[in-house]
């Protein structure tokens, strides 16, 4: 068994393609969790690989010091139709969180978690479940996934991906189900595979951007 880098590294197999892959970009579709292990998330490499048609939306990868990891602007995120910059004081610094596949968890500053917890408790009308072997997190029982907010993420270019019900609130215990958002002490954070579950996501090195086109991944 070995790994595949498919950061934006110069040793990274992305990186490493050359034009008879027809291109240096990749894209994946990561089936939801809980999908029975029969039915796989899906790659594709190379000219092969673009993502267009109905519902795509694209956004900037932004360069910065550190060319392994991903990075895009996340402006804010809507809890329905209420918007939440991502940071209080509107400004934005561009390239604040990255996409990465290995971290189940989206990870955000804790000014924005704070923020947008609030919120996600001002609207769903159910009760909250207190698990001591879920220490802070915020659960609900399994009516979360049908009564709860639908959440949106607003990146850089106006690409607004809609974070699916089902991959809001994952089932950590029989019948608990917590909130896949968790805060950090630090200015940027990461966009984990939850949040990027039934999109087909195409990352173009050459073309430095990354498209979102809503996928049932356990269909392709």
């Amino acid at each position: 068994m070995g790994i595949v880098g498919l950061g934006k590294g110069p040793v990274s197999l992305v990186s490493q393609m050359d034009m008879s892959f027809g291109a240096r970009r990749f894209s994946q579709c990561l089936v939801p969790f809980h999908t029975p292990p029969s039915i796989s998330s899906k790659m594709s490499f190379g000219s092969g690989s673009l993502v267009s048609g109905l519902g795509t939306v694209m956004t900037i990868l932004v360069a910065l010091e550190d060319p392994t990891y991903y990075y895009v602007t996340l402006n804010g995120i809507s809890v329905g139709s209420t918007y939440l910059p991502f940071r209080s004081s509107g400004s934005i610094t561009k390239g604040n969180m990255f996409l990465d596949s290995g971290t189940p968890l989206t990870i955000v500053p804790r000014d924005f978690y704070n923020r947008l917890e609030a919120e996600v408790k001002r609207v769903v009308d159910l009760p909250l479940i207190d698990d001591p072997q879920m220490r802070t997190q915020l659960c609900y029982g399994r009516d979360v996934q049908a009564k709860g907010p639908l959440l949106t993420a607003h990146f850089d270019g106006d690409a607004n991906v809609e974070l699916k019900q089902a991959s809001t609130f994952i089932e950590a215990k029989d019948g608990i189900f917590c909130f896949t958002v968790t805060p950090i002490d630090d200015p940027g954070g990461i966009v984990g595979n939850f949040a990027q579950t039934d999109y087909l996501i195409g990352f173009d090195i050459d073309g430095s951007t990354v498209s979102f086109k809503p996928t049932d991944c356990t269909k392709l």
